[in-house]
């Protein structure tokens, strides 16, 4: 059947019933970013953003008047919309699974299926959901029926969407191909800047798995040479009942001497040296030792004057360090 423009009393009625209804959208929105949340934080994906609105009745006159519509409640999707935005491509799989999973999938679009092979454009993965019926109960009566659009995609997907929106351009054709070849090459480079992140992402996995391999055989284990990955792993064998402080952690692979620091035996060295005169210490301001990061810093300072120098330590630290000095064993 042939859209039609609505006439101004349709449009006025559907105005003013979405504005009625703004304020279920918006709980719609609430609620699916509340699971998505829930959801996520138990698969410990984390997202580089989630977020949502309900449309603002300007935008959906507006909409309704540039556009033909024969039931705008179900053509127009994203009344209620969220968006996932995701680090690596392969955690916009996930979301996807979890989205699947959580609420009942009316549509699922993919972006860059309808792109083509030698075609430039924005490539998320498009959901139109409603809540279904495992959100039952007064709260979700008058949810249920409404449409909710979620958007899934990587940063770098979330970029290409933001900048080429804000050039007006709604279609490939209608961009001047001087322009349209400088777009392509964009989208390329894009792709491509995507799937080194991904790479990366793969191998520091497989990186971080081989350090954790190496855990049984302790000689092997203390061996490797220092980074961020292989000094995560020994603090937490090291200290196993404590947290990490990764602000810390990367302050402190920064300020030493890795001339002198170059393996884990170097550093598991200065903490055997160092042992007696920071348990005496942290006997005495145990509030100073939060996390295993704390102990190897302490460490360090009582037996790196260089280290002490370069790295922020506490005035409180630096005179324990000279008190205790006396407890710190020879090399």
């Amino acid at each position: 059947m042939r859209k039609t423009l609505l006439t101004s009393d349709q449009h006025a009625e559907i105005v003013a019933k979405f504005a009625r209804d703004r304020s279920n959208y918006q709980r719609l929105v609430d609620e699916v970013i509340y699971s998505l949340s829930s959801r996520l934080s138990d698969t410990g994906i984390e997202p580089a953003a989630l977020s949502g609105r309900a449309k603002t009745v300007d935008s959906v006159a507006e909409k309704l008047s540039r556009k033909s519509y024969t039931d705008p409640f179900i053509e127009i999707p994203d009344f209620a919309g969220v968006r996932v935005v995701c680090l690596f491509e392969a955690d916009v799989s996930h979301v996807g699974r979890i989205v699947e999973n959580v609420f009942d999938v009316i549509e699922r679009v993919d972006k860059l299926e309808g792109l083509g092979a030698d075609r430039m454009g924005y490539q998320g993965t498009h959901f139109v959901v409603s809540l279904g019926t495992d959100f039952a109960g007064p709260r979700y009566d008058q949810l249920q029926e409404l449409l909710c659009e979620i958007q899934v995609r990587t940063v770098l997907q979330d970029a290409w969407a933001l900048i080429s929106h804000k050039l007006v351009y709604k279609h490939e054709s209608a961009i001047p191909v001087l322009m349209r070849r400088s777009l392509n090459n964009v989208a390329s480079l894009l792709e491509v800047a995507q799937s080194v992140f991904d790479t990366v992402q793969d191998q520091r996995k497989e990186y971080v798995a081989d350090i954790h391999d190496k855990e049984s055989v302790p000689e092997e284990f203390l061996a490797q040479s220092i980074d961020f990955d292989t000094l995560t792993a020994y603090t937490r064998r090291r200290y196993p009942d404590l947290p990490i402080s990764e602000l810390w952690q990367s302050q402190l692979i920064r300020d030493i001497n890795r001339t002198r620091y170059r393996t884990l035996t170097d550093i598991e060295s200065v903490i055997r040296r160092a042992e007696d005169a920071v348990h005496d210490y942290a006997q005495e301001v145990p509030e100073v030792f939060k996390t295993g990061t704390d102990f190897i810093t302490k460490s360090l300072s009582f037996v790196d004057p260089d280290f002490l120098e370069c790295h922020p330590v506490s005035e409180t630290t630096r005179q324990a360090a000279q008190r205790l000095k006396h407890k710190v064993k020879a090399a």
